[in-house]
């Protein structure tokens, strides 16, 4: 890895890699100059990966001192046990690391893995900069011509189950002076017909310092430091996240806001002042996130990941400023319908259980 990361420095640029749901990014820069030895190098990561024995060793000891600090953190759990609530056995429900998991990988196994899942005709190949069409793909096929899939791909992920029971967690943190809450239920793909009026709709909602969630509990209750919600959505299907960390006391106080706000979404028309200057965050954040080459790139990589064409990196904004409030009102009453929340909480069961008792019969878990 430190010869990889000073290969990449001697052309002015970096490397690095990183996990999703539906993939693994593998990035890298360098200067205009360097486009083909860049992209030489990273061809060698990703087609031919050594993983030596001494660097497995150690990425296995940090990423289990890592998950060992994850443990004592509520936002951790909260955010583990909301995913398995909504997602069950899915994958996605899965994504966080275990002691048995990360015990389990050797450097064989890693190189078995690759061997499943990198492969040419399940990769994107994304070239941003000041480079012609005819070159990138010179240097491309220069790097990538010849590499060939070898076996069978492995299966698509499946599609998410959305007909699942709400669930009621309290995972108990004795002695906790603040309680972490999530409420959760099942989404939609990121490709689905609602995803765009769906989008505007979190923001609205809980995607912003001026959402009606964290307008409500910070601003004017003073319950919380931040309270957001809206929808996470992948490639087999998403799911509606509403989350806060709050004073012991005012637990049940936050989670019946939260219900307030996802029905008054559900029920009333968003007036056409609140539309417009959400429709102007949404598009003025994507526009400058978008500024950069390397934002471009990653943008188009994680569309791509999630099954959205290459023509919405332009479409997104014109599409957001033609979302109606009545489209606004449809989505918030479909998603986010408390009846169908499943609701995680860490705290303190004895400060907390005679709150709760208003949302139903909670599960005492230690983990």
């Amino acid at each position: 890895s430190r010869a990889i990361a000073e290969a990449a420095q001697g052309m002015g640029g970096e490397v690095a890699a990183s996990p999703a749901a539906d993939g693994i990014i593998v990035s890298g820069n360098a200067l205009a100059s360097q486009a083909s030895g860049m992209l030489n190098l990273m061809a060698e990561i990703v087609r031919q990966p050594s993983f030596p024995e001494n660097e497995v060793t150690l990425a296995k000891a940090n990423a289990l001192q890592s998950l060992r600090v994850s443990e004592t953190q509520p936002t951790f759990r909260a955010e583990r046990a909301i995913k398995k609530a909504v997602y069950g056995d899915h994958p996605y429900g899965r994504t966080d690391p275990t002691v048995e998991s990360i015990n389990a990988v050797s450097a064989g196994m890693l190189r078995t893995e690759h061997a499943k899942r990198f492969r040419p005709d399940r990769a994107l190949l994304v070239v941003t900069g000041r480079i012609t069409e005819a070159e990138a793909m010179k240097l491309a096929r220069a790097a990538f011509g010849d590499w060939k899939a070898g076996g069978a791909a492995l299966p698509d992920t499946p599609a998410v189950a959305t007909g699942v029971k709400p669930a009621r967690i309290l995972l108990a943190r004795d002695g906790s002076v603040q309680s972490t809450l999530r409420l959760g239920s099942p989404g939609i793909a990121a490709s689905a017909a609602d995803q765009i009026p769906l989008r505007l709709t979190s923001t609205i909602l809980g995607g912003g310092f001026s959402s009606r969630i964290n307008t409500n509990l910070r601003e004017e209750k003073g319950y919380t430091y931040g309270a957001s919600a809206g929808a996470r959505m992948s490639r087999a299907g998403g799911m509606m996240v509403g989350g806060a960390d709050v004073r012991n006391e005012v637990t049940g106080a936050s989670l019946e806001e939260y219900f307030k706000e996802y029905k008054r979404l559900g029920a009333d028309l968003v007036p056409a002042e609140e539309m417009d200057m959400n429709k102007r965050y949404v598009a003025g954040g994507y526009l400058l996130s978008n500024q950069l080459q390397r934002s471009v790139a990653n943008t188009l990589a994680a569309n791509w990941l999630v099954g959205l064409p290459p023509e919405f990196l332009g479409e997104y904004v014109p599409q957001i400023q033609k979302v109606t409030p009545e489209q606004v009102r449809t989505v918030a009453r479909k998603y986010f319908s408390p009846e169908n929340q499943s609701i995680v909480v860490v705290g303190d069961p004895s400060r907390l259980e005679e709150q709760l008792k208003p949302y139903g019969a909670f599960t005492v878990q230690d983990k």
